[in-house]
């Protein structure tokens, strides 16, 4: 089977819903470009898979037609955006593509149930692959960088403001511990456009710069799993709304990567995992009281990573997942 990925170099949804699904994808011949040339469209190809958009949104018959494959478009996140989100505006044109990308393509894959049941009044033929790490393999596996200090981690994106205002006054509760902790942020960016958020949420999740602090710059996708080396207990945080129904249990694979202990807010998607051994967030006081038991108790995050680290490889492990994601693309190559 010969598949076509289209796939930004910088892009994490298409690292984790293209790159690594091919890259471990049994018994395929493999080309990813985010422009590919036309020798690499000279041949034809079995599958052109993307993530929500590729370079031929107004024309995916043409291009279905000229390299004799099925479309395969994947998406990781509701395509409706909430009025009061950062790309609200900039991503208004970009819904339409999006929607006539789902209504021309042989198939979709999504993520979850609930974004399944958004893609399928306009596309019957979706299938649901979540997120899944080659635990074990290149950046994903167990090392840990020590510390004298126990590092409260937190990594995402600017558009993640409102999450971490959740955050803002248990983590001002902290100041009693400020001896012991150190709060570590990874994925900032130090641009005119971003700055002024990112200011908001340092402030959020260190008490106004009270509570000592580093904050990583956000790393190529082939990388970023460095920086979830410097965690003792990671934290995530999450309004609940429609459109965080829609999103991806990244977070918690990422964490059990590393074996990191997690408190997470109890809403969707991570609340689809009932199973998972993390501390809930049910109610707002339940950050300080689960963030003052894990600080103060070394072998209660030892035991929290270690089971989180083991449902990780269980559950969500792509070895397992992709011979299905294979057998689905082959059928659909048959039909």
């Amino acid at each position: 089977m010969r598949i076509l990925g289209i796939s930004h170099p910088n892009s994490g949804c298409g690292y984790h819903r293209v790159c690594l699904p091919m890259g471990y994808m049994d018994k395929i011949e493999g080309v990813i470009s985010n422009y590919p040339t036309e020798e690499m469209l000279s041949t034809n190809y079995d599958i052109l898979l993307f993530n929500r958009i590729s370079l031929w949104d107004n024309n995916l018959n043409a291009i279905r037609d000229a390299l004799g494959c099925k479309i395969v478009c994947d998406m990781d996140d509701d395509w409706i955006l909430p009025s009061n989100h950062l790309n609200y505006h900039q991503y208004k044109g970009m819904m339409g593509r999006i929607e006539n990308n789902l209504l021309m393509a042989d198939l979709v894959t999504c993520t979850n149930e609930r974004l399944a049941e958004r893609i399928y009044p306009i596309n019957k033929n979706v299938e649901i692959f979540p997120n899944a790490l080659p635990y074990g393999e290149g950046q994903f596996i167990a090392d840990k960088k020590e510390d004298e200090l126990i590092r409260i981690f937190w990594a995402g994106g600017c558009t993640h403001e409102y999450d971490l205002e959740l955050l803002k006054y248990p983590i001002q509760r902290l100041m009693q511990n400020r001896s012991k902790i150190k709060m570590v942020l990874g994925g900032y960016t130090d641009d005119d456009a971003s700055r002024p958020i990112w200011d908001k949420i340092l402030n959020h999740f260190t008490a106004s710069k009270r509570l000592q602090y580093e904050a990583y710059a956000g790393m190529r996708p082939t990388e970023y799993m460095e920086i979830y080396e410097n965690a003792d207990i990671m934290l995530v945080p999450l309004v609940a709304n429609e459109w965080s129904k829609g999103k991806s249990n990244l977070k918690l694979l990422e964490a059990s990567v590393k074996n990191i202990p997690v408190i997470c807010s109890k809403v969707e998607p991570y609340s689809l995992d009932a199973d998972a051994p993390v501390l809930w967030v049910e109610k707002q006081s339940d950050w300080y009281k689960h963030l003052n038991f894990l600080i103060n108790n070394e072998k209660a995050r030892q035991d929290y990573g270690e089971a989180l680290g083991e449902w990780g490889r269980k559950k969500y492990n792509l070895f397992d997942i992709n011979p299905r994601r294979r057998a689905t693309f082959e059928n659909i190559t048959k039909a």
